[in-house]
């Protein structure tokens, strides 16, 4: 199935993913995502103003921000079946080999690594590589995520606890640039907007009624979008090593309302020599108004040395 068919008949006609129809291991793809028509309303969402998204980068032609894997794999996921609304995106880890141009098509193949239960929820583990048309090796994402509590077991927290440990309750020192982001309902509609369940009316980033069924106060940021915060502070200081040979993986601890806050910053780890270049290694975090971590996790990238 590809983007060539309507986006709206799909979402109508299809059946919810569910957990006892996941054959783990079926391979999924060749699946096109259709950059061109959405890399301008992704960066309206998330207010990404980098000059090499809109103008000529390294590379030539305007490149697509790296953490735009993570959105295109939820989208491939969404054409084998609608995500059930009020689903747990737990985990995000997204790998680059090389740049993204948008003069080109992203081609993603996937496959369902692994399902099982786990605190009274079951999840799924969603992997894809990527590549584009001229058969260059992009990169690979893996989604985790849990499908929605039993009605009445409540929905607030994100069940993060393996990202958690470590930087929750530790005090978190940034050293980077920040940046920040408020989330107004124009954001998470851009962002979404193409999701099946956008086109059916039943997204809990979109629709009010939606998120206050799934047990919100209003409507919910995508966890995703914390990622691409974090991508682009990360290419503030990394550069082009950012899109090539660079690895982000975050878990998503606490939802985020509409109208919240986000900041998001980094420290420096390690740098350790590895040959001829040097792997660093940041640990990266969003935080609310409020100081509370919604993601944590780690960035890493191989650069040249100083």
């Amino acid at each position: 199935m590809t983007w060539d068919e309507s986006p709206a008949i799909i979402a109508s006609t299809m059946a919810d993913l569910s957990y006892e129809g996941i054959e783990v291991g079926k391979e999924y793809g060749p699946w096109k995502y259709p950059l061109k028509e959405r890399i301008a309303r992704h960066l309206e969402a998330v207010g990404n103003e980098h000059p090499w998204h809109r103008e000529r980068s390294p590379w030539g032609p305007p490149v697509a921000p790296p953490s735009i894997l993570g959105n295109a794999a939820v989208r491939f996921l969404d054409s084998v079946a609608p995500v059930p609304p009020g689903t747990l995106h737990a985990k995000q880890q997204i790998e680059t080999a090389a740049a993204l141009r948008q003069d080109r098509q992203p081609i993603g193949y996937g496959r369902f690594a692994d399902k099982y239960e786990r605190r009274g929820r079951k999840w799924f583990v969603f992997e894809t590589r990527w590549r584009d048309e001229t058969g260059l090796i992009i990169g690979k994402s893996i989604v985790t995520m849990a499908f929605p509590r039993e009605q009445g077991t409540g929905n607030r927290e994100r069940d993060g606890e393996e990202g958690r440990r470590g930087m929750e309750d530790e005090e978190r020192n940034g050293e980077l640039t920040a940046v920040v982001r408020t989330l107004a309902q124009e954001h998470l509609t851009a962002y979404s907007e193409d999701s099946a369940n956008a086109l059916r009316g039943t997204s809990i980033h979109v629709q009010a009624a939606a998120a206050k069924k799934a047990g919100f106060e209003t409507t919910v940021a995508q966890g995703m979008m914390s990622a691409d915060y974090i991508s682009e502070m990360m290419t503030s200081v990394l550069g082009k090593e950012w899109f090539e040979n660079s690895k982000l993986s975050l878990a998503f601890l606490r939802p985020v309302l509409c109208g919240e806050t986000l900041t998001a910053n980094s420290r420096l780890s390690e740098a350790v020599e590895e040959g001829a270049v040097v792997r660093r290694r940041y640990e990266v975090w969003c935080e609310n108004d409020r100081g509370e971590a919604v993601a944590v996790g780690t960035a890493t990238a191989l650069v040249r040395p100083e």
